[in-house]
């Protein structure tokens, strides 16, 4: 059995960045460890400011198939595109999504 799918709505983005230090001089003077979580010490000294949540416009689209494989059991194979339109603080271009997805189910 063949089937399609459509899905519209609103996406809601909470940003939380985490910057790890690879190398150079720090906005303060200081050189931490490779690796140390150094997003505090950026926002404090201004470098970095944390982009505030928004929400943007949706879709998703896809299809598949199930197929009967012994009565009340189906395999599932589909696959899906989904588009957000984000705002430019987050991307420069709307963000895109491509997955296949795999079942096994039982239908009543």
């Amino acid at each position: 059995m063949p089937y399609v799918l459509g899905a519209a709505g609103v996406a809601r983005f909470t940003p939380t960045p985490q910057f790890a230090y690879a190398g150079g001089v720090m906005p303060d003077g200081s050189t931490p460890a490779v690796g140390t979580d150094v997003t505090s010490a950026l926002i404090t000294a201004s470098s970095f400011t944390t982009p505030p949540p928004s929400s943007a416009f949706m879709f998703t689209l896809g299809g598949g198939v199930q197929v009967p494989v012994v009565p009340h059991w189906v395999v599932d194979v589909g696959y899906r595109y989904s588009r957000i339109a984000a705002d430019s603080t987050l991307s420069a271009s709307p963000l895109n999504t491509n997955g296949m997805t795999f079942g096994f189910g039982y239908r009543f």
